[in-house]
This record gives C-alpha cells, structure tokens and sequence, in this order.
C-alpha cells in the first residue's frame, strides 16, 4: 500500500513539475511570436519513444518534411530545435552567434563545457577562446608546411597494406587516419593505437545511441559506483591523460636530445619560448589536452569518408574509370600528389561529393543558445540544444538536384547551383556546412582535405575497385546506406576486390611502403624478423641433431657389417640447406630473412 501510495504521490508531482514548466516556457514566448512547429510529444518523455535506435538522421529528416526546415521537439524535457536548411542554419549559427556558439552539456560528460579537456565540445567562455587560438596557430604552421608530408608517408604505407589484404581495409584506413594525426600531434606514430582506444571510447561517451544518460538525461545524476557508463568513461579519461602526458614529455626529451620531428606540441614550446606569453597561449598542462583533442578529433572523422569512398567507386564504377583516366593524364603514371591538386578538379569533387553523399556526422554536433531568440516569427528558448542536420542539408534539391545520386559533376558543372570557378581553387572543403557554422566551424579542414585527396586519389591510382563475386558466380551484394548509429556515423562492413592496376604499380606499392613506414614498424619488422630468425635456428638446430643421431645409426650399422651404409649416389644432404619456416618466410640467396615474401 505505501509503495502505491509513493507512487502517485511521485506521478502527481511530476504531473505538476511539467505543468508549471508547459506555463513558463508559453510565458517566455514575447507578444507577436508563436512556437516553432513539430511532433506533439507525451508529457515529460517528449517523442523519444520514436526515434530510431540506427540512422537517426533519416527519422529528423522526415518529421523536417512534414513540418518544415526548422522544427523543435522535446526529449525528457530537454527542447531540441532541428535546422535542415543551409540558410537557416547560417542565419542563427553564424549570424547570430554571439547567441548560438555554446555547446549543450552531455549528461555523460557533464564536464564537456568547463574542465578545459575537450576544446570541441567546451562552453563559450575566455577559456574556450584561448584554447581555439592556439589551435589555429598551430594548425596554420603546420598547414604552411604542407603537413610535413606525414600524410604523404601514411597514405603509402596505407596503400601498400590494402594491396596485401583488402578484407582488412577497415583497419588500415583507421591506421593511416590515427598515425597520420599522431605525427602531426607528437612527431611519431607511436601513439596511434592508443589513440585509436580512447578515441572511439570518448565517441562511445558522447553519442545518444552510445551511453544511455544521453537520452536518459537523469541517469547522469547517479553516483559514479551505480553509473557503469560513468565507470567506463572514468576508466577512458585515465589512460588518455597519461597517454598525453608522456607524449608531451617524449616531445621534450626529443627537443632536447635534437631528434624532434615537427609537432604541435613542438610548435607550442617554441612558440612560448619565443614569445613568452603564456597569457596568450595558455599553460603547457592546458595545450597538452588542445593537441589531444585535435588528434582525436582528426582520428575519429577522416575514416568516415574513407570508407564511403570505396562504397561510391563500388556503386558508382563510371566515376572511378573517369577519376583514373584524369590521375593517369596529370601524374603520368606516379600516385598522386598534394602538389597535384590544381590539376586534379575531378579529384577534389570527388572528395567533397563523398562528404555530401553520406556525411560523417550526420545530425551535425550539436550547439546551444544561450538567450531567448525570435527568428521569422518562431520563439527559440534559450537552453535549447540546435542540430543543424547535415543528412538534410545535403538532400535538399533546390541545391543538389538528383541528391541521392552520386555525381561529383555537381561541383564541375557551371549548369549546377553548386558551381564555383576556377576549378584550379575549387572545388574545395573550406566553408562547406559539413564542417560546421560560425565560430564552431572545424580547424581540422586542412587535414581533412591532404588527408581525403591522397588517401582517395591514391586508392583510385593504385586499384581496380570492384565488387567480389562468389564460387557459384554471383555478385555479393554490397549496401548502400548501413552506417554505425554513433555521433560520427561509419559504414557497415562490406566485401569488395582491390587490385594493383599493373604490375609496374604492384612494384610501386612495395616501393612505398619504404618511404612510408614509420619507426615503429621497423621495430616491428626487427621483431618479426628476430623470431623468425630464431626459429630458423632451431629448426637447423634440430636437423643437425636428426643427422647426428643418422650417423651413430649408420656407424653401428657399419659396425654389424652393414653393406648399405655410405653416401647415396647424389652426396650426403647439406646441414645448410633451408628449412621449411612458419608464415610462407623466404629466405633469399645472401641469407636474410624476407618478411613480405
């Protein structure tokens, strides 16, 4: 009886509790505005019985369809406001963003807008704006310098990996985007695979379809013993503030041992010990997280299109024969170049109508107003949380017409909307919506763009592309949309076929993984090559044994007056002659190990 009792006492109080904030919110909304339209929810859960658990974007897609191209609906009491409109997007989120530039807090990180560690995600304040400069600072230094060419030396280490196992393609492109973000970051690709740990790990905590508090918002106010998301986010943030600890440190003791490579955190402490303005640019405990945070940021959103991309070549094959044809002409035979991207237009569209075909972050990273606003008559209360829905700025046909097509002629065109010359500039990545509004537009594009063009252009360079069949003959189907439902959305896996286009490039690819190989994997191979070595080693070992113990046989059969004792007529076996070896080794003529034979 009491529990009943407790129980509409609870559900009367809660009744009230949403009463009186349905009361507020209309009191707030100023003479002349009204609400903006969108789905009618039930009392304090909203509509979040109707979002889908996968591709949500598609579902917020279709309720801007019914109801507009900017809606509101409400979750667990939370308003959230969806734009699927470029217009309008630019409207309140650059425009006015001296309104909508802070970031909503994530109940699973509730320190996402204050703690200083996560610039992308981190409130409107004097801290953010420090931490943003810096970033760009040390973007721009890098970017002057063409990125040191470590994309360069990731991209063919790439390529020579998908050309040994293409089945493994997800694994390498989430190598070439992790180590190429570490060097950059550190100077070495040492800390690429931690990095990749932490990454989809901080992805986990901050996407709705990743940790429950997100949706769920109370359960963000459990103790961290009953929260087993606080507990796995807890455990994540440990290893990574030792992870960027000792790489700050591993870039000290390489400054001052004279063997540092150029880094971000390389730049930052010669930037301070030049300027002497830590005001400016912060303390090195502050920048330690700036860097961290870019190497994630690079790591978590460049395999994305990576992926797509290979997805589009198999849909799509009239673009990869047109986008080899146009690499074959301008780099007569040679993989494609950063320093080729003024000839290369075709190229360039193709990456960017990849990112437009399926966009990494589909419902966009979320921001936050911070004051009650009026646009076009409809009231936004301050605290709501603004989407701007990439998914559906990219399917809006005024602009993309045909926009569930892949068709990078969109952007060389001059019959398109989306047509800008020269085509030596553009197209380009630099202000596209998919890289967010106003003051929360993403410094990474550099990267993302080096990034995109060789790993891209190089693949179109290097492979056929096509899809693999099976023994009875027929086609293994390959989907079209099945993406992870994580913030940063990622296509399912997928069977295809990638062969060297010749063998003058199959000898090329071996070619670079030597200039493309980092530290680690020659440690890796000196590794490899040691067991292997050692296990040559004992397998002569035990066949000099066998033939010991064959000559006190044949000496005791000697002995007993054995006739069939002596040499056979071709000569007694050689104790050098190679053994048989794990893993297909070879061992060549001058006697080492080749480990990629």
């Amino acid at each position: 009886m009491a529990f009943l009792t407790g129980l509409i006492v609870t559900s009367w109080a809660l009744s009230v509790l949403y009463l009186l904030k349905r009361k507020q919110y209309r009191d707030r909304i100023p003479v002349g505005a009204k609400p903006l339209p969108g789905p009618k929810g039930l009392p304090l859960i909203g509509r979040v019985h109707d979002v889908p658990p996968e591709k949500t974007w598609l579902k917020f897609h279709e309720w801007s369809k019914e109801y507009g191209p900017i809606y509101q609906m409400e979750m667990f009491g939370s308003v959230h406001v969806w734009i699927s409109s470029e217009k309008i997007a630019n409207d309140l989120l650059s425009r006015r963003a001296v309104i909508y530039s802070d970031r909503p807090t994530i109940p699973n990180l509730p320190n996402n807008r204050t703690s200083g560690e996560y610039l992308a995600l981190h409130g409107r304040n004097e801290t953010w704006k420090r931490q943003r400069k810096l970033c760009q600072h040390l973007m721009a230094v890098s970017a002057n310098d063409s990125l040191h060419d470590y994309p360069t030396m990731e991209r063919d280490r790439f390529l020579f990996l998908l050309a040994q196992d293409p089945s493994q393609y997800r694994e390498y492109i989430e190598q070439f985007t992790a180590r190429t973000v570490s060097r950059l970051s550190w100077g070495s690709a040492h800390p690429a695979n931690v990095l990749r740990h932490t990454t989809f790990g901080l992805l986990e905590t901050i996407s709705p379809a990743g940790a429950l508090p997100n949706i769920v918002s109370w359960l963000g106010y459990l103790p961290r013993f009953l929260s087993p998301w606080q507990q796995k986010e807890y455990a994540r943030h440990e290893l990574e503030a030792r992870m960027w600890k000792n790489n700050v440190k591993y870039v000290h003791d390489s400054i001052n041992d004279g063997s540092a490579d150029p880094s971000f955190v390389r730049t930052f402490i010669e930037t301070v010990k030049k300027t002497g303005d830590k005001a400016k640019w912060g303390e090195e405990s502050e920048a330690t997280y700036v860097v961290g945070q870019m190497a994630i940021a690079g790591a978590l959103t460049i395999g994305s299109p990576i992926q797509s991309f290979l997805l589009a070549m198999l849909h799509y094959p009239q673009w990869q024969m047109k986008l080899q044809e146009e690499i074959d002409a301008v780099c007569q035979g040679k993989c494609p170049e950063w320093s080729n991207r003024e000839q290369l237009p075709m190229l360039r569209a193709v990456v960017k109508e990849v990112i437009r075909w399926r966009p990494p972050v589909p419902t966009g990273i979320p921001h936050a107003s911070e004051k009650d606003d009026v646009y076009n008559g409809y009231f936004i209360p301050a605290g709501a949380t603004i989407h701007a829905l990439e998914w559906g700025m990219t399917r809006n046909e005024e602009i993309y017409p045909d926009a569930e097509t892949f068709n990078p002629s969109r952007w060389l065109d001059p019959s398109y909307p989306t047509y800008k010359g020269p085509l030596t500039e553009y197209p380009k990545l630099a202000g596209f919506s998919q890289f967010g509004f106003g003051r929360r537009t993403c410094q990474g594009v550099p990267i993302v763009e080096q990034d995109l063009f060789l790993a891209m252009g190089g693949m179109a360079w290097a492979f056929n592309i096509t899809k693999k069949f099976r023994a009875d003959g027929t086609e293994i189907p390959v989907h079209w949309n099945e993406y992870s439902p994580l913030l940063i959305a990622k296509p399912a896996p997928f069977e295809f076929d990638a062969r060297p286009r010749s063998e003058a490039i199959k000898w090329k690819l071996r070619g670079m993984w030597e200039t493309g190989r980092g530290e680690d994997d020659i440690e890796e191979e000196c590794r490899v090559r040691e067991e292997k070595l050692r296990v040559r080693a004992e397998h002569m070992k035990l066949d000099r044994e066998r033939e010991v113990e064959a000559d006190k046989y044949d000496d005791a059969a000697s002995v007993g007056g054995s006739e069939t004792s002596g040499p056979s007529e071709g000569g007694s076996v050689s104790s050098s002659a190679t053994p048989n070896t794990p893993g297909g080794l070879s061992v060549r003529g001058d006697g080492e190990v080749d480990i990629w034979a």
